[in-house]
């Protein structure tokens, strides 16, 4: 779990996530801020990260692959 989004809006991430690069790791806080207005992963919850994230598909794949050098 790299970041998470409680009821009250609190954003909270991992410290291993500052290995990662920093397009990465804007993509997890944007994916965090993102649960603000869409509590879900719903198609809009997507739609709201790409309206930020051009490239999210890949910062996510990203993260997937090398998930395992950050721990």
């Amino acid at each position: 779990k790299w970041g998470s989004c409680d009821r009250n809006s609190k954003l909270a991430f991992n410290w291993n996530l500052i290995k990662a690069p920093h397009p990465v790791i804007d993509y997890v806080v944007i994916h965090e801020l993102c649960h603000i207005i869409q509590p879900n992963h719903s198609k809009f919850f997507w739609q709201e990260v790409e309206k930020y994230d051009p490239a999210y598909k890949e910062h996510r794949a990203w993260l997937k692959q090398h998930a395992s050098e950050l721990i």
